[in-house]
């Protein structure tokens, strides 16, 4: 099943220096993503993270130069709803031609 979520980068050595991203991951069945899989998915982006909160889903990249930490700040299944609405308009501007 296809999971999408968003999560938040920050950059710990500079103030105010965040990012929101969205990431997307597959699991077997109906299960959402276990924090192994959503761990397994920021390490293939280049985060070396480590699980600081398994439960609040938040990861730490200690690396000394570039210090992060990612939180998970919403996760939703695929096919149960979906509401990005720049892919929706999209999709109706294809229905149209």
């Amino acid at each position: 099943m296809e999971w999408n979520f968003l999560f938040r980068v920050d950059h710990l050595n500079q103030k105010g220096e965040e990012r929101n991203l969205k990431g997307l991951v597959f699991t077997e069945g109906k299960n959402p993503p276990s924090v192994n899989d959503i761990q397994s998915f920021l390490k293939e982006c280049g985060f070396n993270v480590k699980v600081k909160d398994m439960n609040q889903l938040i990861f730490i990249d200690d690396n000394p130069q570039d210090p992060v930490q990612i939180r998970i700040v919403k996760m939703g299944n695929e096919q149960a709803e979906h509401h990005d609405a720049e892919l929706r308009y999209l999709l109706e501007q294809f229905r149209r031609t």
